[in-house]
């Protein structure tokens, strides 16, 4: 390890702002004369992370973590005692000199630098490319057709990758850079069927992608070959200085503009992601064609407070936000959804409408779980009331991922009123999704047959009437022939009794009930074939079943009266409206007494 004079050191601390230098990365806000804010360097709800410019230095009082600029550097950033003073000297443009130090540490962080390097100066060049040269008349185009202006390209430092190798290699020799350093930083690939490298990039349009300090260190290119086979887009592979799951492309840019907003726009690609800067809209990022990181969440926690996901409207919008919602709510981050109009993204709304449009699309964003409620719920039957259930017991995984208890109970009640379930189910459905303390999600076993889940989701009064009407055909019939089917409609766990009830099989026919499970599900085929094995030892008949379908009855009208109750909890509801629910509890209260007291004591066996 080298040793740096005193002086030198001081004179860099000296010209290092440590509020500005740990703002880049953290949102602080001001508490007297000091800064604070949520440490990087730990999880916490509540701000103990102290800067204090007096003494030029940071303390957390939460998890101890301190010191001055040149430790939060190597900290923050996994940097070197060295390396985190030259890139200190460097910004503060003082000149240190390189002496003799650590082997290992300096030839890495030789090797970080040049490929730094490398990719700054090919940023250039395939900038140069794409304003001046002939061969990239085609990338030039595209861009036009976007509406991406030069000075867009210019600010974005947009490039053009050339179809050749020869370019390439032209280049790198001018610039003395060998091949297997090449291939080492991602430049170029190693074929291994010829044998020999070629450029990874080839007739590409090239977004450069940066870290944190606005360095470029790897590359995204498009396909402008409409008719080729490759990958639309294609990225850097990981390198010493580049990991898709730890950079945003735009957060470089946009870091300021979300802690001052405090809020992140997500969008899913660089073009929505620059034109939307352009459009006034600077905190926005995008991910890198992967699945949102804890990396990513952590970094936009440190400086926004919301998160607004901006994804395409379809199915697989929706599956991406949901990805998304999940590695950010654990956070404590609020996650609101903006809802694109179909067939258009962030950067074509813009162009066709201007940016007020945007604008008032990002004020009607909702939080995730009403976007999951009102967009994904349209387009579910929810006429029934297990139906409904269903899709509560999906969103109730999501709301359990919210992190405060608060968040939790008001989604519930959120939820259970927009779907017209009770309360009570809804919270039962939470907690049953909830991990038990020290154990991880729960994982079926190998061996566990597809039926068994929907067996156990099944109201043990349904699950009765099911072994009964499959072991006796009187029973089947006389199912068969009642009136009305409202339990199956309002209760969850009759699915299965359901399918029996409306099913077209003879009960003395076991070809064609064998034909009837064939029809079915797989989870339902292996439920049913259950219980068609042990219905034989069940007892009781008709009577019986007479018994456990009164008792299903009497579940629904008390599903009903707590749907009920929960309507009256609605802040809009007049009074004429509730009275008139009052007087519907009163009523459904008084049935179910009197179906009680009818089935007090259970049928003769």
């Amino acid at each position: 390890m080298s040793r740096i004079p005193e002086e030198t050191l001081q004179q860099v601390l000296a010209a290092t702002d440590i509020v500005d230098l740990i703002g880049r990365g953290v949102k602080l806000r001001r508490a007297g004369t000091n800064w604070v804010g949520l440490c990087p360097f730990h999880n916490e709800k509540s701000p103990s992370f102290n800067v204090r410019p007096s003494t030029n230095s940071y303390h957390c009082f939460g998890c101890g973590a301190g010191g001055n600029a040149f430790r939060f550097v190597m900290e923050h950033d996994g940097l070197t005692f060295m390396e985190a003073v030259k890139r200190l000297a460097d910004a503060a443009g003082i000149r240190i000199q390189d002496e003799v130090w650590d082997a290992n540490a300096e030839k890495e962080a030789k090797i970080r630098t040049l490929m730094i390097r490398a990719h700054q100066e090919l940023a250039a060049w395939y900038h140069q490319l794409l304003m001046k040269s002939p061969v990239a008349e085609d990338a030039r185009a595209y861009l036009k057709g976007r509406g991406i202006t030069s000075a867009v390209a210019k600010n974005w430092m947009i490039g053009y990758a050339p179809p050749d190798a020869i370019s390439l290699r032209q280049w790198a020799a001018k610039h003395k850079f060998g091949q297997d350093f090449l291939v080492n930083a991602g430049i170029l690939a190693f074929s291994e069927e010829r044998g020999d490298c070629y450029p990874r990039f080839r007739h590409r349009l090239m977004f450069p992608i940066r870290n944190d300090n606005g360095e470029t260190i790897a590359f995204s290119g498009r396909m402008l070959d409409k008719d080729a086979k490759a990958a639309k887009y294609l990225n850097s592979p990981e390198t010493p200085i580049f990991s898709k799951s730890k950079v945003l492309f735009g957060f470089d840019k946009a870091k300021r503009p979300i802690s001052k907003a405090g809020q992140a726009i997500v969008c899913e690609g660089q073009i929505d992601t620059l034109m939307l800067h352009e459009a006034g809209f600077s905190n926005t990022v995008a991910g890198q064609g992967t699945a949102f990181t804890e990396h990513h969440a952590k970094a936009l926690k440190r400086q926004a407070d919301e998160i607004v996901l901006c994804y395409d409207s379809d199915n697989a919008g929706f599956k991406a936000a949901e990805k998304a919602f999940q590695i950010l709510a654990p956070t404590g981050l609020i996650v609101k959804v903006a809802a694109l109009p179909a067939g258009e993204d962030p950067d074509s709304l813009i162009r066709k409408q201007g940016p007020t449009a945007f604008g008032d699309l990002l004020k009607a964003a909702r939080d995730f779980i009403d976007y999951q409620v009102e967009v994904v719920g349209t387009r579910r039957n929810m006429d029934e009331m297990r139906e409904r259930v269903r899709f509560a017991e999906e969103m109730s995984i999501n709301i359990q991922l919210l992190e405060s208890p608060v968040a939790r109970e008001t989604a519930a009640q959120r939820v259970a009123l927009r779907l017209g379930i009770p309360e009570d189910t809804m919270r039962k459905l939470i907690a049953r999704t909830q991990p038990k303390a020290g154990k991880e999600k729960a994982v079926r076993p190998k061996n566990d047959h597809p039926g068994k889940k929907l067996l156990t989701s099944q109201d043990r009064n349904a699950l009765l009437l099911c072994e009964l009407a499959l072991a006796d055909a009187e029973v089947l019939h006389w199912l068969r022939s009642q009136p009305h089917d409202d339990v199956l409609h309002d209760l969850t766990g009759t699915e299965l009794l359901a399918l029996i009830w409306h099913g077209q099989f003879d009960p003395l026919d076991p070809v064609g009930i064998n034909v009837f499970l064939t029809g079915l599900d797989p989870e339902e085929e292996a439920a049913l074939t259950q219980i068609l094995h042990q219905s034989s030892a069940t007892g009781g008949g008709l009577a019986s079943a007479k018994h456990a379908l009164s008792a299903l009855e009497i579940s629904r009208m008390q599903m009903q009266k707590q749907r009920l109750q929960t309507q009256l909890k609605h802040p809009a509801i007049s009074p004429e409206d509730a009275a008139e629910i009052q007087r519907e509890i009163m009523a459904l209260h008084k049935e179910i007494q009197l179906a009680q007291q009818q089935i007090l004591k259970p049928p003769a066996s």
